[in-house]
């Protein structure tokens, strides 16, 4: 015998997260195509010789890829809040504010915070609820440690870190990172090479980079310029916050974060 949960709701919000997925999908890399989010900038000491190339940002403040993807991030936790909803009403219990569908990358803090398995704290996101208490702990972030792979690579770990995020503190950062190395062309004579390779740890899509520098001898040059095409992969990041680290997701890892909370959503409506 099933519950026949009324899971309609999550199946909406699902459905709608999908649609604002189609748009950023489709506008995301027309808008890449035609408006690089960088320039390039020459820095030439006319004294030593040295160059330097760095980065620039060209579209600060351009939020609109921001909220779609917050938006988006928003109707998968509201689907993931209605399964718990509709347990809840299964269950015969009071529907509380402090219900909603728990995502914990400790087990530890989830055994606190939720309950022991088949014992959920009445005080906690699942207080009073029995049935499909189990299924929502299998499917736990924590549970890709036990595999070796990092639970904040999980997919409902992502839709927790961006949902809190735009909740409390700030819209997500549109991060289009760039990927291998500018061609600089010019008329001098260079002596040295010095390409900068990686981007320093607190690396933000504000703020200008050195990615290169050339030392010309004699110490100058002229008609410099960048040849070929930045190439960039996109994402969405979101800043350190207590004892958790900056977290990125890639777009291409967006349309598996959606399909997995469908997949659950479906997976409940069974039980």
């Amino acid at each position: 015998m099933t519950l026949n949960l009324d899971l309609a709701s999550a199946k909406a919000k699902v459905a709608r997260a999908s649609e604002l997925l189609d748009v950023l999908e489709r506008d995301l890399p027309i808008h890449l195509s035609q408006n690089g989010p960088y320039a390039v900038r020459f820095s030439l000491d006319q004294h030593t010789g040295w160059c330097e190339v760095w980065l620039v940002p060209s579209n600060r403040g351009d939020y609109r890829f921001s909220l779609l993807f917050g938006d988006f991030i928003h109707n998968l936790r509201c689907a993931l809040d209605y399964i718990v909803t509709a347990l809840v009403i299964a269950s015969g219990a009071q529907l509380t504010t402090k219900h909603q569908f728990p995502i914990y990358r400790q087990e530890a803090i989830y055994t606190n915070d939720v309950g022991p398995f088949g014992s959920p704290n009445p005080k906690g996101p699942l207080g009073n609820v029995t049935h499909g208490v189990g299924l929502i702990e299998s499917w736990q972030p924590y549970k890709l440690q036990q595999q070796g792979a990092d639970p904040r690579d999980d997919p409902l770990w992502h839709v927790h870190r961006f949902a809190n995020a735009d909740k409390h503190r700030e819209i997500a950062v549109f991060l289009p990172v760039p990927v291998g190395a500018i061609d600089v062309a010019y008329n001098g004579i260079k002596v040295e090479d010095d390409p900068v390779l990686t981007f320093p740890p607190n690396w933000s899509p504000d703020q200008e980079y050195v990615i290169h520098r050339m030392r010309f001898d004699p110490p100058d040059a002229y008609n410099l310029r960048a040849t070929g095409k930045l190439t960039i992969s996109a994402g969405f990041s979101t800043a350190p916050f207590g004892a958790e680290p900056f977290h990125a997701v890639a777009i291409n890892k967006i349309r598996a974060t959606c399909d997995h909370v469908a997949m659950l959503v479906n997976l409940f409506e069974t039980i």
